[in-house]
Formats: C-alpha cells, structure tokens, sequence
C-alpha cells in the first residue's frame, strides 16, 4: 500500500524558507519567527507547525516532512500517525505512506509492528501496511509495549497478545503499560502495579501513577507526587504539586507553580522556571515553555536550536479519577480526546461542560484529572 504522495514531489518551501528565517534571527531576539506550535522529539524527529499545519524537523532543526497534516502523533519504530482532513495513514521518517489515509475514526501509536485503529466505533490492531492482524473488537485500545497491550471492554481492562488472546482477563478500572515488567493499574482501592500475571507487584494504594522507568515509579498520594523503587517503598516523599516521568536521570518536576527537573533524590537539578515541560528525550532534549514561548533544551538547561514556538503540543492525554478530590468541584474541563474527537488537533482542547457525566461516573465525589 506504499506510495509517494504528491506532497513529497514539492519542494520544502514553506517550512525550508520558515526554518531558515529563523536560523537566520536567531542572533536577533525581537522579530525572530516563531512556528506556531512543537513537539518533544521522538527518534530523531519532532512535529512542528507552521501556518496551521503540521510536519517533522530532525534534531538539527532542518524539516525533514514538509508540514501538510492536521495532526501528527510521534515517531515510534520508524513510523508516526498523520492526518489528512479526516482520515488517518502512517509514514516513515521520509514521509512515505506506509498505510495510505483512510482510517476516520481515530489510530494510536505505533508499536512492536501493530497500531491500534478504531474501525465502526469499536479498536484493533493493524500492521504496517494496514492490514488487520486483531480484530475490531475492543471499546478502547492502547499500544502493545513488552508484547502486551492493553484493552478495554466494557468498563474494564485488561491486556492481549499479539493475536488477541487475553494474558489478563479484564478487571481493572485503568491501568498504563508495562514497563519494566510491571504496569500500572486501578481498583476500587486506588493506583498499584501488577506483574505479567496480573497478580499485584505493589498493593494498590495511591491516587495515579504512571509506568515505571529507569527503575523508579512516579506516583500521586493524595495531592502531591513522590518516586517510589520497585518494592513500592517510597524514595522521594510526596511534595511535588505534578511530576513525570523519569528519563534522561531527570524528571519533570512542578512546585509553586513551575516546572524544573529532578534527580531520583527529589532534588531540582534544574530550578523551576517554566510553565510547562516535557520529559527528555533519548536525544537529550525536552521541550519546555516559558513566557508564552517554547523551545528545546537540554539536560544542562540551555536552550538547543533556533527553533521556538507560540506553543508546545503535548501527547493526548487520557483521564482518570481521583476518588479522593471529593472536595473539588468543577463545571467544566478541558481534556484532549482524539479518540472521542479526530477532528481536533493534538493540542486544540475542546470543553466538556458536565465532565462527570461525559465519562459516564455516577459518583459527584468522583472528579475528572488530565494525566498523560
């Protein structure tokens, strides 16, 4: 199903000349273009926009997929998800169809030579050429990591493997992928982490986690996050108002209302200063933003490249709830929802009034969070 688009066939004028203007300003701070929007780099290659459309830039700023998309996802494996109008395909680092532009209804990411596509409301899993090898029976799909993925029927999850077959049978409120051989996971009890066998690795106790990396799990008790080992036993007691991942030996860290970055000791590496800030990436880089402007920088804290932005473009987000926020109340919510709304760009939120209601809670102590 490969072919070349005719978009492949122009010359890259618009971002070539954009980019350029920039390289060319970057020893001048007023005037300098910006692009109106980035993303954190994922091997080698980070989304950009320029003029309302989306394509990719290599870690030398130079664009390499000429911005034609509405939306992009991230690369992963050698290939990332765009979007055509409504419909979505897959390219490789060239930008070469892998699978041409034809799915509608929402794709997620590519990974170990499957991606999750949703096909008359309901998800499986496609090859690199589009083909169907699981399929589209699940209400909701993540992408396999560790040879699992996980899936959702009904109000609950559990994970497959490759040919569908269920590893663990679903029965969690929520879980994240395995990492490391473990995953995060939710019962009525709250966040823990369970093996490959679906046996808990760490009791369930705490408000979210995310999956563990470079040995370490970054996890929320009541209202602020700490880093626990993989015998759950807390290493950096809960202080932080948000924190991600580590990578990089750092984490993304929020405290009094900025972003800086961690060390496995809780310490700031790099003061909070920023607004916003993503993880680093295996290139070293991570995006942050800071007044209204986001950029590169890395692990030391100086900026890398000339490329800056209006604003960053995070990775959709998924939500979860927090049983312990009874006291919060809130009318309305900004969530990013790809899956429920392909129309809407990566970064282009969009308002449920009733948000409880929306994700079908019955519980008014129950209140929606944006994690990743």
């Amino acid at each position: 199903m490969r072919k070349n688009p005719s978009h492949l066939i122009m010359t890259m004028t618009i971002c070539g000349l954009f980019l350029s203007g920039i390289s060319g300003a970057a020893t001048k701070e007023k005037g300098s273009p910006l692009a109106d929007g980035l993303m954190k780099f994922s091997e080698g290659l980070a989304g950009i926009n320029i003029n309302g459309k989306w394509g990719f830039i290599d870690i030398s700023g130079k664009c390499v997929v000429e911005p034609v998309y509405q939306e992009v996802k991230k690369f992963n494996e050698g290939y990332a998800p765009v979007r055509i109008d409504k419909e979505w395909g897959l390219i490789d680092t060239k930008g070469r169809y892998a699978i041409n532009p034809h799915f509608v209804e929402g794709v997620g990411k590519f990974a170990e030579g499957l991606i999750p596509v949703k096909f008359k409301g309901m998800w499986g899993y496609a090859d690199n050429t589009g083909k169907m090898m699981i399929p589209a029976q699940y209400d909701e799909a993540k992408a396999f990591s560790e040879g699992k993925a996980a899936v959702r029927m009904g109000q609950k999850w559990g994970f497959i493997d490759k040919k569908g077959h269920f590893l663990i049978n679903p029965r969690f409120a929520d879980v994240g992928n395995f990492r490391e051989d473990l995953a995060p996971a939710r019962s009525d009890k709250g966040w823990g982490y369970i093996k490959d066998n679906g046996t808990w690795a760490i009791e369930a106790q705490f408000d979210s986690a995310f999956s563990f990396s470079e040995g370490v799990g970054v996890v929320q008790d009541d209202t602020k996050w700490g880093v626990i080992n993989r015998r759950g036993k807390l290493i950096v007691h809960p202080q932080f108002d948000d924190c991600r991942p580590f990578a990089q030996k750092l984490a993304a860290a929020k405290q009094n209302g900025a972003w800086g970055y961690i060390n496995k000791k809780g310490s700031f590496v790099l003061v909070p200063v920023y607004s916003v800030a993503t993880d680093f990436s295996s290139e070293g880089l991570a995006l942050v933003e800071k007044n209204n402007e986001s950029y590169y920088i890395r692990t030391n804290g100086k900026k890398a490249l000339a490329v800056t932005a209006r604003k960053m473009a995070e990775e959709p987000k998924k939500i979860e709830t927090s049983s312990k926020a009874a006291e919060l109340k809130i009318s309305e919510l900004v969530i990013y929802d790809p899956a429920k709304d392909p129309s809407a760009s990566s970064w282009a939120p969009r308002v449920i009034k009733d948000p409880l209601a929306a994700a079908g809670q019955k519980n008014p102590g129950q209140v929606l969070i944006v994690r990743e």
